[in-house]
């Protein structure tokens, strides 16, 4: 397997850890992460406010598992595409997160960094997580 696809198993890991060090540990220092589609507003992050934000999700999951569903690879762009499923128990409720997402990760030309991540995320999904059990 490439350093790419490495790189996004061990980003999909830290995810799955639910350890904010963990999966920031494949982030370049000019990080920068967008939620799609563009109707939801939510803010481009850097690696500091992506940081805090996946603290306040992690923070409301006991278990949580990123699972890959499709892995495509462009070695020519430097960039992989993961369709993957968010499931997970929630803290307060103890209901289960079914949800799924389509990441476009680009990477450094060495394949070690994680430059950016273009996440299509289920819409109704993203609004009852903020609405009902974002931290």
């Amino acid at each position: 397997s490439s350093a790419r696809l490495r790189t996004v198993h061990a980003l999909l890991d830290g995810y799955s850890s639910l350890s904010v060090p963990q999966l920031l540990k494949t982030l370049s220092p000019d990080f920068t992460h967008r939620v799609l589609p563009a109707s939801l507003r939510m803010p481009t992050r850097d690696k500091q406010s992506f940081s805090l934000h996946a603290e306040g999700i992690f923070s409301v999951f006991d278990t949580f598992s990123m699972i890959p569903e499709e892995i495509y690879e462009d070695a020519s762009q430097d960039v992989v595409v993961v369709h993957a499923r968010m499931k997970g128990t929630l803290k307060h409720t103890k209901q289960q997160w079914d949800n799924e997402c389509l990441m476009s990760v680009h990477l450094t030309s060495d394949g070690r960094e994680v430059l950016e991540i273009e996440e299509f995320v289920d819409s109704s999904k993203a609004l009852e997580m903020r609405m009902r059990h974002a931290p």
